[in-house]
Parts: C-alpha cells; structure tokens; sequence
C-alpha cells in the first residue's frame, strides 16, 4: 500500500483544486514504527507504535496503521491514533495541508478517505472540522458530519472557514 495516494487524496479533501506535491510520487516511502508485522503472501502489513510515514514533502503520524491488499489489486489503509495527523505541501506552492482525526480509512475500491473522530483539515486559514470528514477521490466531492462535541464544533455542528480570496 502507498500511504502517498491515502494523502493524497485527503489533501484534495481540504479543496478540489488543490494537489499534493506531484514530485513527492517519485520518492522512497519511509516508514519508522516501534514494531511491524508484514504478511505479503496476505497482503497485510500492520505498523504499531509511533508510526511515522514519510515520501517527500508528505509526513503522517499515527499510532497504528493497516495495510491490506486483496488479490485484485483493492487496497485499504485504516490508520489510528491519538490524534492520526499528515501534512503535505501544495504542488508548486510554499502552502501545506494539515489534518488530523481519531481514525483515516482509505479505501480503493469506493474511492473514499474517511477521517472520523474530531476530524479537522486546513490549508492556510481554511478550515473544515467536524466528527466525520468523508472525501470521494473519483467525484471530488466531500461531505462533513457533525455528529459529536469538539472545542471547535459544538455537539452536532460542522464548521468550515473559508478566507476571502485576494484580488489581483
């Protein structure tokens, strides 16, 4: 599994038009974790403890993350932590995009990216939060829940923050 395209996509999720850093597709992915238990016959690899994913500009942290590859080339990530937190730089900008949540599920084959649990994205001084942050990659569509108290959402509210754009 790439962690590269989870990120991917999930910088995507902060706005359509904004893409993660192309060079970063050509690095060595490094993966740092206090343990690691790799099954490729089963196309499981499982990474606990201070996880830590990097590939360029791209840098996710999680406490435990979960690779799985079915025969038919359909992957999944489900990465957790206290909080699961990425950040990835624009391409062609000096802007990053940050996010963080309790749970990321990523998965091939519905073409989503699921951030649950406190879920908070920014670019800059936009921000989307809300308990549950889901993101289509094929239809760039994403939909924000607010199903659960945050310091930033109150109970059942999402809130987003778009700045104005500037004028030429």
């Amino acid at each position: 599994m790439r962690p590269r395209l989870l990120l991917a996509l999930l910088l995507s999720a902060a706005t359509s038009a904004a893409l993660a850093e192309k060079a970063d597709s050509s690095k060595p992915i490094e993966v740092n974790a206090d343990s690691a238990a790799l099954d490729q016959k089963q196309g499981i690899n499982v990474f606990e403890g201070n996880v830590v994913v990097v590939q360029g500009t791209l840098n996710l942290r999680a406490d435990k993350t979960v690779a799985t590859r079915d025969p038919s080339g359909r992957q999944k990530l489900v990465a957790t932590g206290n909080p699961v937190q990425f950040r990835q730089k624009l391409d062609g900008q000096t802007e990053y995009v940050d996010g963080r949540a309790a749970r990321v599920d990523y998965d091939s084959a519905s073409n989503t990216v699921i951030l649950t649990g406190k879920a908070v994205v920014t670019r800059g001084k936009d921000m989307v939060s809300g308990e549950q942050i889901t993101y289509n990659t094929v239809t760039e569509v994403y939909q924000v829940k607010g199903q659960g108290a945050s310091s930033t959402a109150p109970k059942g509210r999402v809130t987003v923050i778009l700045q104005p754009q500037e004028k030429p």
